[in-house]
C-alpha cells in the first residue's frame, strides 16, 4: 500500500460533488459498497465493501495509535484503577467450597450436611469506567483487525505493549461480566476528572464516538482521501456527484433508481428529468448499458471471434444517455498528466465510437482529470462527435439547462 502521505494525494477530488452525492446516504456502509463498485480499469482488482472499510480502518489506527502511545503498559495499572465495592453472594454447592458457611450448612441440611450454603464476594467495579473501557477496547481490536489485513508488517508492533495490556484487562472477569456501552458526554466528562488512566480512556473514547458519529463527508474528508489507493475513487464519485449538482441546480429533477455498488442490479442509478420534461439515464460504471438497451457491444462481439469464450463489454465511468437520442460519456482519470490524456483518450474515443455505431445516433465524450493537472478545458471533434478534456470545475459549463443532442450546439 502507499504511503499515506505520499505527494500522490495532492491531486484534488471535487469535494462539493462528494459531498452532493454523500448527502442523502446514512451510513459508511453505503459508501464502502460505492466505492467497492467502482472497475479499476488497470489492473484486475475488484475490493468488497469490507476491504474498503478495512482500509479505512487501516487510516484510523495510525491516528488511534498517537493517542495509545500514552497509555499504560501493564494490565495491572488499569485493574488497580478500577473503583470497587463488594456484593456478596450467597450459593448452593455440594462440596464444602472456600467461603462455606457451616452454621447455616447445618442448620439448612443437618449433620453432616448434605449440601453446603456458600458466601462469596465480588469486586463490582464502577459502571461508567468498566462499560466504557471494554467498549473502547471491543473499538479498539476491531479497528486494530482491520488495519492489519492491509498492512501488517509496519502496524504490527505499533503501541504493542499497551494493546496487549488492554487486551489482558478485557480478558479479566472484572470486565468480562460488563456489557460494553458508548460513553455519552456526561460520562467522558468524568472519566475526564478522574485521574489517570481514566483521563487517557476519556480521550480515546470521544475520539472513536466522533470517529462513529461524523458525518459522511468527514468521515471520508479524514479517513478515506488519506489513502491513495481509495482516493482515486473518490475523485470518481465526486465528478459524478458534479455533475448531478450541475443538472439539479439548473432546474433538473433527480430521482435514485438503485444504490451505487457493484453488486447492486444493473441499471441506471439516476433518471434526470430536464425542465422540458425530457428523461435521460444517469450510469455509475456504464458497462451494463448494452445489455439494459438490448444492444450488441462492438468490442464483445469482437473479442468473441477472436477468443474462445466471451468477453464482459467495456463501458465509459459515467453515463448520461438518452436511448435512441444521444450518449455523453465521462472518463474519470486521476493522476499526473500522462495519465489523463493517453489513456483517458483512448478509452472515451472507443466509447464514443461504439456509442454512436450501435446504440446512439450522436454521442461526446468527456476525459475528466484533477482540477489541479487540466488547468484549462479542450476539445476537438471527430466524426461529428465532441471529445472533451475537462476539470470538474468546469464540467458543468458542458451541461446548460437541456442536454444538447446535436453536436452543433456545443462550440
Amino acid at each position: 500500500m502507499p504511503s499515506i502521505n505520499s505527494d500522490a494525494h495532492t491531486y484534488l477530488v471535487p469535494e462539493d460533488g462528494l459531498e452532493e452525492v454523500l448527502r442523502g446516504w446514512s451510513s459508511k456502509a453505503q459508501l464502502y459498497a460505492a466505492l467497492a463498485g467502482i472497475e479499476d480499469d488497470w489492473a484486475d482488482v475488484r475490493w468488497s465493501p469490507l476491504e474498503i472499510r478495512q482500509r479505512a480502518n487501516r487510516v484510523l489506527y495510525a491516528e488511534l495509535v498517537k493517542l495509545l502511545n500514552a497509555w499504560p503498559k501493564r494490565m495491572t495499572d488499569w485493574t488497580n484503577a478500577l473503583p470497587a465495592a463488594s456484593r456478596q453472594m450467597r450459593r448452593m454447592s455440594l462440596n464444602p467450597d472456600p467461603g462455606t458457611d457451616w452454621v447455616t450448612s447445618a442448620v439448612r441440611h443437618g449433620w453432616p450436611p448434605d449440601g453446603f450454603v456458600v458466601n462469596e464476594r465480588s469486586r463490582v467495579p464502577d459502571q461508567v469506567m468498566a462499560t466504557t473501557l471494554k467498549w473502547t477496547i471491543d473499538q479498539i481490536e476491531k479497528i486494530r483487525k482491520d488495519a492489519l489485513k492491509v498492512e501488517k508488517e509496519s502496524l504490527k508492533n505499533a503501541a504493542k505493549q499497551e494493546i496487549n495490556a488492554l487486551i489482558s484487562v478485557g480478558q479479566q472477569r472484572v470486565l468480562q461480566s460488563s456489557e460494553g456501552t458508548r460513553p455519552t458526554g456526561q460520562d467522558i466528562r468524568a472519566l475526564r476528572r478522574s485521574g489517570a488512566p481514566w483521563t487517557q480512556l476519556a480521550t480515546v473514547a470521544e475520539f472513536l464516538s466522533g470517529v462513529d458519529r461524523s458525518n459522511l463527508m468527514d468521515f471520508a474528508r479524514r479517513h478515506l482521501l488519506p489513502d491513495n489507493d481509495v482516493r482515486w475513487r473518490l475523485f470518481h464519485l465526486g465528478t459524478l456527484g458534479v455533475l448531478l449538482k450541475s443538472l439539479r441546480g439548473n432546474g433538473w429533477t433527480l430521482t435514485s433508481e438503485r444504490p451505487l455498488s457493484g453488486t447492486a442490479s444493473r441499471g441506471p442509478c439516476y433518471i434526470a428529468t430536464s425542465p422540458e420534461g425530457e428523461a435521460w439515464d444517469i450510469w455509475f460504471e456504464a458497462s451494463g448499458i448494452w445489455e439494459y438497451y438490448g444492444a450488441s457491444s462492438p468490442y464483445s462481439d469482437l473479442m468473441a471471434g477472436a477468443f474462445e469464450g466471451t468477453a464482459d463489454p467495456v463501458g465509459a465511468d459515467l453515463a448520461i444517455i438518452r436511448e435512441g437520442v444521444a450518449a455523453h460519456l465521462f472518463e474519470c482519470k486521476f493522476g499526473g498528466a500522462s495519465e489523463v490524456r493517453r489513456k483517458g483518450y483512448h478509452q472515451v474515443t472507443t466509447y464514443v465510437t461504439e456509442a454512436v455505431e450501435n446504440l446512439t445516433p450522436k454521442a461526446q465524450g468527456f476525459v475528466v482529470g484533477p482540477d489541479n493537472v487540466i488547468m484549462q478545458s479542450a476539445k476537438i471533434v471527430l466524426d461529428n462527435s465532441p471529445i472533451n478534456v475537462v476539470g470538474p470545475r468546469h464540467l458543468a459549463d458542458f451541461l446548460p439547462t437541456s442536454l444538447p443532442t446535436d453536436s452543433s450546439r456545443h462550440t
